[in-house]
């Protein structure tokens, strides 16, 4: 189940110039006259006198152009998957600007590895997957519900594991496969940023994103995960994500290192980041945008604890399996992925 909150063309006009005069001579201003003019016999010099030569006054400046504004992006969050090779996607092209997703948390979930089962609009050699994680955490001091202080720019490393599997749908409900591909990449993640003043109530201690105006308790960032050329996607595959935190993962961190015994030593120390991300989890309008999910109400959960699957550990725990149930679960939470092709 997922967790809402928390580490548990303008067109610019302008004045026509005024008509050209010509000194002290009437002008016709018909198109087969524009460039000469013709005197009525009343304006006609008298015999003896000499002609009046006339010339052209200089044109009147014409007032500059304003500048055309520049059309804001859209905020819809109803399309997406524009990008070459997109064979996947649920993630909206303008996601910076749409609503905050939901989110599961790893440490606090507790959860392991976590990811969808998805259909692809067509095979091809794998190149990318691109996830959702919603960031809690804190880069001096506080944390995402008070107080939270992060220098401007803070980030910091951690390794993280996207997997592709194959999708094994010999039995009653579609389980892992093979593992097709798998990478380990040390992304650098943005930590949130600091409280804002005007996130006040029920949202103090959030952040103002100006992108979406919204007060928000996480920030979004989008990881992408290259892979190495060679792998050959079937039609139907399972992508995850998994890494390690204090107490989870392949080789779970433990407590002995600085920030975790600072988090008890020291008051308003922030913790562990890793502790404090988790993966971003919304079912935007028409999405997914390209390919389908295996299971619109479901997703695929690792987790020790019972209590994290839909259907209370009926079907096992401590394992990659489908968590899904007739109603409710994760239905309107697609965890938020994107898969691309050569």
């Amino acid at each position: 189940m997922v967790a809402a909150l928390g580490p548990g063309s303008v067109e610019a006009a302008s004045a026509a110039p005024p008509p050209r005069q010509l000194d002290g001579c009437p002008f016709s201003q018909s198109p087969n006259n524009f460039h000469g003019h013709k005197l009525s016999k009343s304006q006609k010099p008298e015999k003896g006198k000499k002609k009046k030569k006339c010339k052209p006054a200089p044109a009147p400046p014409v007032p500059p152009v304003p500048p055309v504004p520049p059309v804001p992006p859209s905020t819809a969050c109803d399309f997406g998957g524009e990008a070459p090779g997109t064979v996947y996607s649920a993630i909206p092209t303008n996601f910076p600007a749409c609503d905050p997703p939901g989110s599961q948390a790893f440490e606090g979930g507790p959860v392991s590895e976590l990811g969808n089962g998805v259909e692809l609009s067509s095979t091809g050699i794998l190149d990318s997957l691109t996830v959702d994680f919603q960031v809690f955490a804190c880069g001096v001091s506080g944390a995402w519900f008070r107080d939270c202080v992060t220098d401007p720019g803070q980030t910091f490393i951690h390794p993280i594991t996207a997997n592709i599997y194959a999708v094994d749908n010999s039995g009653p409900v579609p389980e892992p496969g093979p593992l097709l591909a798998t990478v380990t990449q040390n992304q650098a993640i943005a930590f949130r940023p600091t409280s804002s003043p005007e996130c006040t109530g029920d949202a103090e201690g959030a952040w103002f994103n100006p992108v979406n105006d919204r007060c928000v308790f996480s920030s979004p960032q989008l990881l992408t995960f290259d892979f190495p050329p060679g792998t050959v996607l079937p039609r139907e595959v399972i992508w995850t994500v998994t890494f390690n935190t204090t107490t989870l993962g392949s080789n779970p961190i433990g407590g002995n290192v600085p920030c975790y015994e600072a988090m008890l030593t020291q008051p308003g120390s922030p913790g562990c980041p890793y502790d404090n991300l988790n993966l971003g989890a919304f079912t935007y309008p028409e999405s997914p945008y390209v390919g389908a999910n295996i299971d619109p109400n479901g997703a695929f959960v690792n987790s020790p604890a019972y209590y994290v699957y839909c259907d209370g550990g009926a079907g096992g725990t401590g394992r990659l399996r489908l968590d899904t149930a007739p109603t409710g679960c994760w239905a309107g939470f697609t965890p938020l992925g994107e898969i691309r092709v050569t």
